[in-house]
């Protein structure tokens, strides 16, 4: 088992320990605030292929989904939008949508997501996509770590929604 640490919130920056199944580490938007993983991650070849699987029917289209991940939490969590100050301004589902910001951002998200996939079988390679990010969502951008679960769900929702249970399921075992 390993032991994940990371990072409470912009606040309060403890670095208090925790098991990794309270960390998503299966879906990367949550790895933001991972600063260290303590032991080797590892996934039998199955998870790796399965999660791998999984998330390529989500990545064929990484600009739409994207986009419309970022649209379901602008629009359930307005909050969120305080993180962007171009997005702001933008008060309907219909405009985010059409928003080349916001579709770039979408994509960009996706794209992390997709490169951390790649990787669920070599840990290094892994964590040197997740701890860069990581700081700089935690240090620099001041992102709260319950908007990384926010968005995980959300994933995960429109993943169920498009492809069925068991490709979620697919994806959350990894």
């Amino acid at each position: 088992m390993c032991s994940v640490q990371y990072l409470e919130s912009p606040e309060e920056r403890t670095g208090a320990e925790r098991p990794c199944q309270d960390l998503p580490v299966f879906l990367p938007p949550a790895a933001p605030f991972v600063a260290s993983i303590s032991s080797t991650m590892s996934f039998s070849e199955a998870e790796v292929q399965s999660a791998r699987g999984a998330w390529e029917k989500m990545y064929v289209d990484a600009e739409d989904n994207g986009t419309a991940v970022l649209v379901r939490m602008f629009t359930e969590h307005p909050d969120t939008k305080s993180y962007f100050t171009h997005f702001k301004g933008m008060d309907s589902a219909e405009e985010m949508k059409q928003s080349d910001q916001v579709r770039g951002h979408g994509k960009k998200v996706f794209t992390a997501i997709n490169d951390m996939v790649q990787h669920l079988d070599n840990s290094e390679a892994f964590l040197g996509i997740v701890n860069p990010l990581g700081k700089k969502h935690a240090t620099q951008l001041k992102i709260d770590p319950k908007n990384f679960r926010i968005i995980c769900d959300i994933i995960l929702q429109l993943m169920e929604e498009k492809f069925g249970g068991d490709c979620k399921a697919s994806f959350e075992k990894a």
